[in-house]
């Protein structure tokens, strides 16, 4: 009797720890749903529309809720696609014009002055962390000009900069908490006119971006986080809604000359 009470007691507990998991994995997933259900919506309010909500529904005999916040990226100091890591070889940009989908509208009231971009990682070898290159568009946006900057941290070891040709970098700051190793200032020396957009890729490795802008900078997406309740479990999203890539028009095929 005793072995079989035993027996008994051990199969009862993994039954009700099993359904214990299987109910906490499900109400995980339905958070996770719930937080999805309020990125959905957000993405489809309007940019200027940046007001908190909250939902709720019931699933079964589980209520669910979601609360989500909208978060502007602007002014004169922001990380760059949320603060999200960006890939090497693909870039990230910086609007320095309005963005709008009404193309008589687009790159409306453009921003003079300098910018001053910053990257690296601290504790990451210089020769293992990403250069950058800069495409900065500048003018009318049916005449442009297109400058193109360079910097790269590596100048020992194997020194990339001996054959890549890249600038110098400059010492780092903190952006929105952030510190970085390294930066740049675009242009080098004195200000750009009439800048729409400028566009940053990363070589070599990923990077983490942050600007610091001289003037107030536009729009340049929202940084939406929504979480989502189930039962007692919680889950969590965050999602940049950045901008569409630079229009392909603007960026003609031709062969850059590095300013610095």
């Amino acid at each position: 009797m005793i072995v079989a009470l035993t027996v008994g007691l051990s199969l009862i507990s993994r039954s009700i720890t099993n359904l214990r998991t299987s109910t906490q994995e499900a109400e995980s997933q339905k958070a996770l749903a719930a937080a999805e259900a309020g990125v959905e919506q957000a993405l489809e309010k309007a940019d200027t529309d940046t007001t908190p909500f909250t939902g709720s529904f019931e699933s079964g005999s589980v209520y669910i809720q979601y609360s989500t916040d909208i978060e502007p990226i602007k002014g004169t100091e922001f990380l760059i696609n949320g603060g999200n890591l960006i890939s090497q070889d693909d870039g990230g940009d910086v609007w320095l014009s309005d963005y709008s989908e009404n193309e008589s509208e687009i790159f409306a009231n453009p921003k003079s002055g300098y910018l001053t971009i910053y990257w690296g990682e601290q504790g990451v070898n210089e020769c293992e962390a990403a250069a950058l290159e800069m495409t900065l568009i500048t003018g009318p946006k049916n005449n442009p000009s297109i400058d193109r900057f360079t910097a790269d941290p590596c100048d020992s070891g194997i020194n990339r900069k001996s054959f890549n040709k890249f600038g110098d970098v400059e010492p780092g700051g903190s952006v929105q908490g952030v510190n970085f190793v390294w930066s740049k200032r675009i242009p080098g020396s004195g200000t750009f006119t009439n800048g729409l957009i400028l566009r940053i890729v990363p070589i070599y490795y990923d990077a983490k971006i942050g600007v610091k802008a001289s003037t107030e900078l536009p729009l340049q997406g929202s940084l939406i986080s929504s979480e989502g309740e189930a039962g007692g479990t919680r889950r969590k999203i965050n999602v940049f809604k950045g901008r569409p890539r630079i229009p392909a028009e603007l960026l003609p095929y031709a062969i850059f000359s590095p300013s610095n």
